[in-house]
């Protein structure tokens, strides 16, 4: 594979679940296999049971616990795909009923479990990325702190990252032993901005090519100071980032400025080859779906364009452009949706150098999106609840679904928990180890979840219920007393640049108290919060959000004046 210069460019709730000891992990593989308290004492039993038992006591706990099996005793510790894709909704995935062409994320739910209720916490791209490689909500990232001090109100947008954190999941995994990488879309802060490119400029320049170089090794290393070892194939954020409109100066110059899923899925082949023999985290977040028009990219963009510059040679490392659009034809799939099957042969082609490298039958692979473009930058449903798959051969029953209230916060703690080591105590998840989720443990349980962007806050819960709360600071409740309308983010809504059709599309949008009964009405369309029988739920699910905003650095509202 012939590259430019030859290479490629490289506050814990209550009830969450304890981990395993790190140092017990690094000098012995252990059953990663997690029991309810109440089963506690069998695991003391397994380690001074004589051998030949062993695998009869192993047998009957898997099966208890309604797995395909568990995790290695022996042998190396299990390698970790984490695939993050972009404004990805659930009708983007053909096994969550969309009328797409996804037949290698369909076939992580064929041979894995398909989740229906997992919540990303904060519904835009930084946040979101935020939430998964910390574990944590949003409102803690020191990045936003710095702007936003504690006790402030807030507006949380796309300020919050994980770069100038110390404690990454990517941090953790490596100080124990594994080699960490990251491909594609960052989009969580660096060591400095950008340097910002008009149409004027031309790639093939020599001077254009040295400030896309030093704006490249930026990044990188901005990554690598994040917990990562490896960086490649990356993009500061979105592809057309800075550019406030076509033409307009933007991060990349505009050739530039275009969807090359090949050269991402490259990255990520070329971390696993390098790292086959040792246990490797890769956090792979593509730049699909997101805009620019993925079919755009597809049909006109040159297969050359990078974050980097123009490549000597496009990567040939998944199917041609060209065969995506013909087999999303002759699917009778909108041509509007080819980006997603763009992005599903670039996951088959790291699942297929997964089981050619003979690693498919000890690497966890997970899918999720960072929000839903129906209604991004909300709280409903259709920008935070998102598709989320999970494949661990032997150790994920095939075809299996989950019903249970989970979040992006919860990888953290399970991918650590699948890899046997113990976070750092500093590392203050506010997620929950879901590995019993993932094992089909029906007595697996969360009460509640809190989500929060922007001027919203939500409590969903167990029993199919979300209370959405709106509360604006004061100078702009001043300006709504005077009949301007504002977004949830505090933009008048004649100067908004942003606005995703919530307020079109949700006829609550404006009430400051919203109550929907998900399970009767999942599109959010009829407040419940006046009606006197749900009057108790409805204080309930407030001390709900008292309790958890009690916890979070910012004010909001009367829940933490």
């Amino acid at each position: 594979m012939q590259m430019l210069g030859g290479r490629l460019g490289v506050t814990v709730w209550p009830g969450q679940k304890k981990q395993h000891d790190s140092e017990a992990a690094k000098k012995k593989p252990q059953l990663l296999l997690k029991l309810p308290v109440e089963e506690a004492g069998r695991t003391s039993i397994l380690s001074h049971m004589a051998n030949r038992w062993v695998p009869i006591l192993i047998a009957a706990i898997l099966l208890a616990g309604g797995m395909a099996g568990g995790a290695p005793l022996d042998g190396p510790r299990p390698n970790v795909v984490l695939i993050y894709t972009d404004d990805h909704d659930l009708n983007e995935v053909a096994c969550y009923g969309g009328k797409v062409l996804s037949p290698h994320m369909d076939g992580l739910a064929r041979d894995g479990m398909k989740f229906t209720r997992f919540y990303v916490a904060s519904a835009v791209c930084s946040p979101s990325r935020f939430n998964v490689l910390t574990g944590r909500y949003a409102s803690r990232s020191l990045r936003f702190q710095r702007n936003c001090p504690p006790g402030s109100p807030v507006n949380i947008g796309w300020e919050p990252g994980v770069y100038g954190e110390q404690n990454t999941l990517a941090h953790i995994l490596q100080k124990n032993g594994y080699r960490t990488g990251m491909v594609g879309k960052w989009h969580q802060g660096a060591a400095g901005p950008p340097p910002k490119f008009g149409p004027e400029d031309d790639p093939n320049d020599s001077a254009v090519k040295k400030r896309l170089q030093q704006s490249y090794e930026l990044l990188l290393r901005s990554i690598r100071e994040t917990g990562f070892d490896y960086a490649a194939s990356a993009y500061h954020g979105n592809v057309d980032d800075g550019a406030k409109g076509p033409g307009k100066p933007g991060n990349l110059p505009v050739p530039l400025r275009v969807h090359n899923m090949e050269w991402v899925t490259a990255g990520a082949l070329e971390f696993i080859e390098q790292n086959a023999n040792r246990p490797f985290f890769l956090y792979l977040a593509p730049t699909l779906v997101h805009g620019p028009s993925p079919l755009a990219s597809l049909t006109k963009a040159d297969p050359r364009a990078t974050s980097l510059g123009f490549l000597d040679k496009a990567p040939q490392v998944q199917p041609s452009r060209q065969s995506v659009l013909e087999r999303v034809k002759a699917a009778g799939v909108a041509p509007a949706q080819a980006g997603v099957t763009w992005l599903d042969d670039g996951v088959g082609a790291v699942l297929d150098k997964l089981a050619k490298l003979g690693l498919a039958e000890r690497t966890l692979v997970l899918l999720a999106g960072d929000n839903g473009n129906v209604a991004k930058f909300t709280c409903y449903d259709g920008g935070a609840l998102m598709p989320f798959l999970a494949r661990w051969p032997g150790k994920i029953r095939p075809g299996s679904v989950c019903d249970k209230l989970t979040a992006n916060i919860d990888l953290a703690p399970t991918i650590l928990e699948v890899c046997g080591i113990k976070p750092p105590a500093e590392a203050a998840f506010d997620g929950q180890n879901i590995w019993p989720a993932l094992q089909g443990n029906a007595a697996y349980q969360r009460a509640s979840l809190m989500l929060e962007i922007t001027t919203e806050r939500a409590i969903v819960s167990e029993d199919g219920f979300k209370y959405l709360a709106v509360r604006y600071k004061p100078a702009v409740l001043e300006q709504m007393a005077k009949g301007v309308k504002f977004n949830h983010w505090c933009q008048p809504m004649d100067q908004s640049t942003h606005s995703y059709n919530a307020e079109k599309n949700y006829p609550a949008y404006w009430d400051a108290d919203q109550l929907y009964d998900l399970r009767q009405d999942p599109q959010e369309q009829k407040n419940l919060a006046a009606q006197p029988s749900q009057k108790e739920r409805l204080e309930k699910m407030k001390a709900l959000l008292r309790q958890y905003s009690a916890g979070l650095p910012h004010s909001f509202g009367e829940f933490k004046p």
